[in-house]
């Protein structure tokens, strides 16, 4: 399989090259253009009852698309995300991720889909009680309306609520409001030994809520 991303950085696009036999799976709608000759399947994302579990209590969608080749020859296509933005691999030999909600664009072959409790913070959040967690040896897309940064961190960063996209499962998030904004701090992952083991994550330099208040703000 061959991928890159295009159109940076405000309208990325992902162009996939799928090789006889292969798959993606890919968010519904994302789809932008693709060969003829594709087959393109609708599916529950992962075990049905789960999937439904994500969609009322963690805001994802319940179904995806699986995009196939069953040609004998190299076929492609191109998937973007609803808004603007920009695109990011992850890959998962370096450890499971989770995502916020509708951050999810596309995996390949050997990604596995789970959920993950988040507790009733996040639920008072606004973000649901369960993330979609994924974990596996493949590859997953993201895309986000800002510009996406990868950051490792030591100790707490604090952000305002829309920002953060992924971390890694065991990382500790915290959420705290302000007047009328809510925040989300993220933390370093505490050992057993009471030490602080570096973690990763993927946030945007800006949110559709800011896009929002800005054009309020006009009127």
């Amino acid at each position: 399989m061959l991928y890159k991303v295009r159109c940076r950085p405000a309208f990325a696009a992902l162009f996939v090259t799928l090789n006889p036999g292969e798959k993606i799976t890919v968010k519904m709608g994302s789809i932008v253009s693709m060969d003829g000759d594709i087959t393109v399947k609708t599916r529950f994302c992962g075990f049905w009852l789960w999937a439904l579990v994500r969609k009322f209590c963690g805001g994802e969608d319940t179904l995806v698309q699986y995009v196939v080749n069953e040609t004998a020859n190299p076929v492609t296509l191109v998937l973007s995300q609803t808004t603007i933005g920009d695109i990011e691999r992850i890959d998962l030999s370096q450890g499971s991720i989770c995502l916020q909600p509708g951050v999810f664009l596309a995996y390949t072959k050997g990604v596995k889909i789970e959920n993950r409790w988040c507790g009733f913070g996040s639920w008072l959040a606004g973000e649901g009680l369960f993330k979609t967690k994924l974990k596996g040896k493949g590859r997953v897309f993201i895309g986000a309306y800002g510009g996406i940064i990868k950051k490792t961190i030591y100790q707490d960063l604090v952000m305002e609520q829309g920002h953060l996209l992924a971390y890694r499962p065991q990382t500790p998030l915290r959420y705290h409001q302000e007047e009328e904004k809510v925040y989300v701090t993220v933390s370093g992952i505490k050992t057993r030994n009471q030490r602080t083991q570096a973690t990763t994550i993927y946030y945007q330099s800006r949110t559709i809520k800011g896009l929002l208040n800005y054009l309020r703000s006009l009127v």
